[in-house]
């Protein structure tokens, strides 16, 4: 009994940590890409509270409740773990994406928060300087990823490395 319980806790995590890198990946080459229609308005402030972005919410949203259902229908409970996963990941892209970094609903922004926090709200803005299609970087939303996001400090530190090596020439 405890291994069942072990494995559905394992379902969840893996649906909560996956679906970072799930997100990142439809982020850079969906949402930059051919779904750049749909997710254009994130980048460009509108003053609307509903975004076409928001689209992408509801789509993850259906597929975690297609996961419940189909747990139900089948009588296995891992399914409705990774979708508890899922569910998870979207209340905290909920509250750290939309209520702390871009301060939407409750305006959150502006309180004390961790230094992780603070990170995320770093690498996040530095994604949003450039409001291309396809240039960028930063991905993730509740993840950061040293060697992967970068920051104000990495990119100074590139910059000063590039500006070396152009003196060295």
């Amino acid at each position: 009994m405890i291994i069942q319980y072990l494995y559905y806790a394992a379902g969840i995590v893996s649906g909560l940590i996956g679906m970072e890198f799930i997100a990142r990946l439809t982020h850079k080459y969906l949402m930059h890409g051919i779904l750049w229609p749909i997710h254009k308005d994130h980048h460009i402030p509108s003053g609307r509270r509903f975004q076409r972005n928001n689209l992408f919410a509801l789509f993850f949203a259906f597929i975690s409740m297609s996961l419940f259902i189909a747990s139900f229908e089948t009588k296995d409970f891992i399914y409705m773990s990774f979708g508890i996963g899922m569910l998870f990941y979207g209340i905290l892209y909920l509250i750290i994406h939309d209520m702390i970094i871009h301060n939407y609903y409750l305006h959150l922004r502006n309180r004390k928060h961790s230094r992780y926090i603070n990170k995320l709200i770093e690498v996040h803005e530095l994604h949003h300087i450039n409001d291309g299609r396809g240039k960028g970087m930063n991905w993730g939303f509740l993840l950061y990823i040293p060697g992967i996001d970068k920051t104000r400090a990495d990119l100074e530190r590139i910059n000063s490395k590039k500006n070396l090596d152009t003196l060295k020439q």
